[in-house]
């Protein structure tokens, strides 16, 4: 007899992996889930997904490509698939042997990766916080999500998401939220940028009340209508009109000695100047959120370059100028590349130079000077100035005799206003580099001329006590350049009842609340920036920025911070610099867990160096993404450097179960 040769090792451990699949169900699914096909398919799907996602952000922004793709629900479904069939595809190789280590590592890696990832996203956050050092310590983060807050007279208080960029309530499809323990419902039906201050000046019966004076500002010409509304207190006795102007209410004024004020005259037309090399200077003041921006020149015509500021496509957050020429002609430069730096205009053989001389990310005047209360770009503003030789202007254009001039330059001009002593009449008083220009007296209804361009200040409401109203409109049509700095973002909402009757309407700018009533039942209803409140304080110390030598380019950001943990008593202080974050508790192993508050350098503000913001990250799923890292390395180089050669005969087989017979 012929004696049979022994069956190896290999072949033996196929025969075992093919009585498991007949015999076991667990097993069945396990190569079935494991296949290669289905990683494949798998595979092709998550690039597919993620090469749409990124088109999608590069027209359109992040947002976006969160919602379709990243954060949808199937596209966490595929991941999770993904993951089943590298843990199903390493079991396959059970019972594993020497040569199956790389091939396990690397899986392993991938998935302690994906795992990572999902920890970090469900439990961790990236968040904001501007500090300054000049105000007191911050216990609260940012986040870029919006969210309602909701508080009934029920005493039930609740908080909701809401997404007013990619899915805005309409009138036709509004949101429509019942309210626990309580039959009203509410319903948000309007999403708005253009909520601008609508005062309103009303008469108190209470004798102590303050005086109050209702003005607009108007330039028929510009269609400019700019409210101001004064208040005899501390509060609201001073209007800043936008650095040009300062209007101060005032206990009284001599109104026995007026001072007439000559009659306006039409702004004569410059004589038009020889074109030659002589250089003009243009100003432009250009604003994201306004069609038009303010203009001024030096010449009797202007150079004929319209300057428009847009968001760079894809870039997050970065801005882009847009420079059209009178023959429709334009460029466009990244904003970063334009800060006072002068740039060539092409003209006929002699270049027309421009520059953004100022930027002011969210802009905002204050103290009759332009400033910006933070370095993200809310309400960005640029400051352009342009020059080159004369010859290369267009020809000047006789102006229509109904048409206004640019906006004038007033700078030093104080109104002052105060009670006459006849009822609905008003003391007003004009005064220019110290100079009294013009005195009188004026009824309810009527105009003061102010010396400067077409603007006058028409008289509304004249009350011996008042008591103001701050309310809030939607701008409708084209926002004037001058109250496109006072915008902000806001939602509509009332109350429903269940007969189908409703509540009045309000309007709820963003970082507020407002009660809405219906009937005796209320909601005070917040809308805002979701917040993470913190155990601990923040304090800024110090904020410095050093810059490169010989220049003010800056060349680093030096946030010196305290931290205060009231439940511990712990302190501790640190410094964020660029590519350096500071960190709170601070501990060795907290870092290696991911349970350090990281605080790293994110914006600053040019025109006040006691503010800083500061991105705040928290990942606790960040081991488990450099484990799975270093595991797929590992992994990779043990599969192709470090494992023994097989032999011809394993070479030639095959270990799939699927092949053998």
């Amino acid at each position: 007899m012929t004696a049979h040769p022994k069956p190896s090792p290999e072949a033996l451990r196929r025969a075992e992996i093919r009585q498991q699949r007949k015999s076991s169900t667990f097993w069945t699914a396990v190569y079935l889930l494991g296949s290669l096909n289905l990683a494949v398919i798998l595979l092709i799907t998550i690039a597919g997904a993620i090469a749409f996602a990124t088109i999608m952000e590069s027209k359109f922004d992040s947002k976006v490509a969160g919602y379709y793709i990243y954060n949808a629900a199937w596209f966490n479904f595929w991941l999770m698939g993904l993951a089943l069939n590298l843990l199903c595809a390493a079991l396959t190789r059970w019972p594993w042997q020497r040569k199956h280590l790389g091939f396990v590592v690397t899986h392993a890696g991938i998935i302690l990766l994906l795992s990572g990832a999902v920890i970090g996203k469900t439990l961790g956050f990236e968040a904001f916080v501007t500090l300054d050092k000049t105000k007191p310590p911050e216990s609260r983060l940012f986040m870029r999500d919006n969210v309602l807050t909701i508080a009934t007279s029920g005493g039930v208080h609740g908080e909701m998401p809401i997404d007013t960029d990619l899915r805005p309530p309409t009138e036709k499809h509004p949101l429509t939220l019942p309210l626990e323990n309580s039959a009203l419902r509410l319903v948000v039906d309007r999403v708005t940028d253009n909520l601008v201050p609508d005062d309103q000046l009303a008469a108190s019966a209470d004798s102590i009340a303050p005086a109050g004076v209702a003005l607009h500002f108007v330039n028929a010409g510009m269609g400019q209508n700019v409210p101001a509304t004064l208040m005899f207190n501390d509060d609201a006795s001073t209007f800043d009109f936008f650095g040009m102007a300062r209007v101060q209410m005032v206990a009284s004024l001599d109104e026995a000695h007026p001072i007439a004020l000559p009659p306006p005259a039409p702004v004569p037309t410059p004589p038009r100047a020889a074109r030659d090399a002589t250089p003009f200077h243009e100003t432009q003041m250009v604003f994201e959120k306004a069609l038009q921006g303010i203009l001024d020149t030096d010449s009797d015509a202007y150079s004929g370059y319209g300057f428009k500021l847009v968001p760079a496509t894809g870039a997050g957050g970065d801005l882009q100028v847009v420079v059209a020429n009178s023959a429709g002609t334009s460029r466009t430069w990244s904003l970063h590349d334009l800060q006072s730096k002068w740039e060539s205009l092409a003209g006929d053989g002699d270049p027309v130079l421009f520059r953004v001389a100022k930027y002011w990310p969210d802009f905002e005047v204050k103290g009759g000077q332009p400033v910006s209360l933070s370095d993200q770009p809310r309400n960005p503003v640029i400051l352009v100035q342009i020059t080159g030789p004369s010859k290369l202007l267009p020809p000047a254009v006789s102006k229509p005799a109904d048409q206004a001039p640019p906006l004038p330059v007033a700078q030093g001009l104080i109104m002052r206003v105060a009670l006459a002593k006849e009822p609905g009449r008003l003391v007003y008083e004009l005064e220019r580099a110290g100079k009294i220009e013009g005195r009188g007296t004026v009824a309810q209804g009527e105009s003061i001329h102010l010396g400067w361009s077409k603007w006058e200040a028409k008289v509304d409401d004249v009350l011996a006590h008042a008591e103001l109203h701050r309310e809030v409109k939607e701008a409708v049509g084209k926002v004037p350049p001058m109250l496109a700095a006072q915008t902000r973002p806001g939602i509509r909402a009332h109350l429903l009842a269940p007969d189908g009757s409703s509540g009045p309407v309000e309007w709820i700018p963003g970082g507020s609340f407002r009660e809405i009533f219906a009937g005796n039942d209320f909601a005070q209803v917040g809308f805002g920036q979701r917040t993470i409140p913190l155990s601990f304080r923040i304090t800024l110390l110090n904020f410095e920025v050093p810059r490169d030598e010989g220049t003010d380019t800056p060349s680093n950001f030096i946030s010196t911070l305290r931290f205060d943990d009231p439940t511990t008593g712990r302190t501790r202080q640190d410094q964020a610099f660029m590519n350096s974050p500071a960190m709170f508790p601070g501990d060795f192993w907290r870092s290696l867990l991911g349970w350090n508050y990281k605080f790293s350098q994110a914006n600053w503000n040019p025109q006040n160096l006691n503010e800083t913001t500061l991105q705040v990250l928290y990942d606790p799923g960040w081991p488990l993404k450099w484990t799975g890292s270093i595991g797929i390395c590992c992994g990779i180089a043990l599969m192709f450097y470090f494992m023994p050669k097989r032999s011809p005969q394993e070479r030639s087989g095959r270990e799939e179960p699927e092949a053998a017979k």
